[in-house]
Order: C-alpha cells, then structure tokens, then sequence
C-alpha cells in the first residue's frame, strides 16, 4: 500500500474514531476533527521532533485505537448521576489487577499511591 493510501486510511479511522468517541458532542468532535485535520496537513511534525511520515501514521493509528477503547463520554442525568456513552469497542477492565497486591510495591509497612511512600498503615 503506498505511503499516501496509508496516509488517507488512517485519517478516515481518525476521523471514524472521533464520531465514536463524541457523539453527541459537536463541540468536542469538531474540535478533535480540526486537530486531525491540521496535524495532517502539517508538513512538519507538531512537535519539532521530526518524526518520519511512517512514524506520525503509526502514532495516528494509536491515537485513533485510544479514542475507540478509551473515551467514554457522560452526561449528567440528575443530581449525582449520570449515562455514560459506552459503546462496543469500549475497552472495559476489571479491577483484579487492582486489587493484587504486587511484589515490591510495599515498603515496610509504609504504603502510597502506586505503591509508593506514604503515611505507615497499623
């Protein structure tokens, strides 16, 4: 596949992934459309790292799998509640890994977020 059908590929995903991601949301998708859309005209990569053509493509597409798996929109129903948008391609965890403790991640007693210092539990 040539460099600019790949090109033209990942941008209709993006693009997919925005309708997916803020659905009913048109400040936002217009928003996030634009970005896409000026970072792809761009000659130069945004970030002055000069990155090859490849390289923005492969991080198009994992930009393109966060905003399908991992953003999930809500909307507040009444005081304290509200409807989440999930969809089929929402990346849905557990909290198992969570809740094991892993090796090394305690400290004589001392625990804190992440397993780092923190106040000494009794």
């Amino acid at each position: 596949m040539s460099q600019a059908s790949r090109a033209l590929k990942a941008y209709r995903n993006a693009l997919r992934a925005t309708s997916v991601a803020f659905k009913n949301d048109v400040a936002t998708l217009n928003a996030a459309r634009n970005e896409i859309r000026t970072h792809m005209k761009s000659q130069e990569d945004p970030k002055g790292t000069n990155r090859s053509i490849d390289e923005r493509l492969k991080l198009l597409d994992e930009v393109t799998v966060f905003l399908r798996r991992n953003i999930v929109q809500g909307r507040k129903v009444n005081e304290g509640k509200y409807r989440l948008n999930i969809h089929k391609d929402t990346e849905l965890g557990d909290n198992d890994d969570i809740k094991k403790k892993k090796d090394g991640l305690s400290n004589g007693g001392f625990t804190g977020c992440c397993g780092g210092s923190g106040a000494k539990t009794t």
